[in-house]
């Protein structure tokens, strides 16, 4: 569940593992349902967000895929293939040139939201990642592991900038 950069919308994903999932992007000032997307994705939606100027949906989940949908229309943007294991974690930087996704295997990439090319691949969690987090100039993402880190990266060069250990368990 994520409100949306300017607070009009409000995405909230999921469904059933193994059968079916979706995300639905309601209007928080009438609670009316604006969009459905994903309806076709054969397993929960784990992790979705909208970007900035409110154009684009990214999901992600067990079928180790993104898909980004079109907000006019819920047409498929683009799918990016690069996951090895369930996505996690979706998040647009707050100025939507960026798209930040992790997964359980402790991969982490950012993308440029509007082409899908991959901008970094950022290595050094070993274990899934459990989040990620924008800072709002969207130069420095933050990203927490299972493998007990929370790190720093800068988006200049894709750069570990500070690492520091998480609570224990």
């Amino acid at each position: 569940i994520k409100f949306s950069r300017n607070g009009k919308f409000l995405l909230v994903a999921g469904g059933r593992g193994g059968q079916s999932g979706s995300a639905v992007l309601f209007n928080v000032e009438t609670g009316a349902k604006v969009l459905e997307v994903g309806k076709s994705e054969s397993d929960a939606v784990l992790a979705a967000d909208i970007s900035a100027d409110q154009t684009q949906i990214a999901v992600g989940g067990p079928s180790k895929i993104i898909r980004v949908y079109n907000t006019l229309d819920g047409t498929v943007l683009r799918e990016i293939k690069k996951h090895t294991d369930w996505v996690t974690t979706v998040e647009y930087s707050p100025d939507g040139v960026l798209l930040t996704t992790g997964d359980r295997n402790g991969g982490l990439f950012v993308w440029e939201s509007f082409t899908g090319r991959e901008y970094f691949s950022l290595r050094g969690h070993t274990a899934m990642i459990t989040d990620a987090s924008w800072r709002d100039d969207s130069n420095v993402l933050s990203s927490s592991s299972e493998d007990g880190t929370i790190k720093l990266w800068e988006m200049e060069n894709g750069g570990n900038i500070k690492n520091w250990a998480a609570h224990a368990g």
